[in-house]
């Protein structure tokens, strides 16, 4: 199965990485884990694992990668204690290809397909349940969640954006 989230309010952005995810992964200075997401075996799909093996080696972050089963790491995640929890993953909201945006919980649907067991918002309803935390989805819209490995063009571009603003906030 493929991990789609399904968004209620399309909007167009010229920029790929909207202000919105600009100004929350600047609000990510706190207590912050990040969670990226997503299966490098789906192509866009991952863009979570991308994200995860540039930032790996930055002693600072907090960064685990979930890959296809975000409910594995959640105990993890509550041990850290954090005051925000940022996932990091692909995308179905009708945006451009490549386009990054702030998902509010409310708008993932609970009948997403998805590649893992347990729904995202059961996952987060933990950690926040446990740790009182924020938690935040930041979707890529993926061109392409077929078989396969590579992500395309936009999404690899929007993902070294990411990484780029992460590493210029935390380090």
């Amino acid at each position: 199965m493929i991990r789609v989230f399904h968004v209620r309010r399309i909007f167009w952005m010229s920029n790929l990485l909207t202000a919105e995810v600009t100004e929350k992964i600047k609000k990510s200075k706190r207590h912050t884990v990040i969670v990226t997401v997503g299966n490098s075996f789906r192509m866009d799909d991952g863009v979570g694992p991308y994200i995860f093996s540039k930032l790996e080696s930055k002693g600072k972050l907090k960064i685990i990668d979930a890959g296809s089963t975000p409910e594995n790491i959640a105990e993890e995640v509550i041990g850290l204690k954090p005051s925000l929890v940022l996932f990091l993953d692909a995308a179905d909201f009708k945006g451009r290809p490549g386009e990054a945006r702030v998902i509010d919980e409310s708008q993932i649907s609970e009948s997403a397909l998805s590649t893992h067991a347990v729904p995202m918002y059961i996952v987060s309803g933990l950690i926040k349940a446990e740790t009182n935390a924020e938690v935040c989805y930041i979707g890529i819209q993926a061109r392409n969640f077929g078989f396969g490995e590579g992500l395309s063009a936009e999404i690899k571009n929007t993902a070294d954006e990411i990484v780029n603003e992460i590493i210029r906030v935390f380090l």
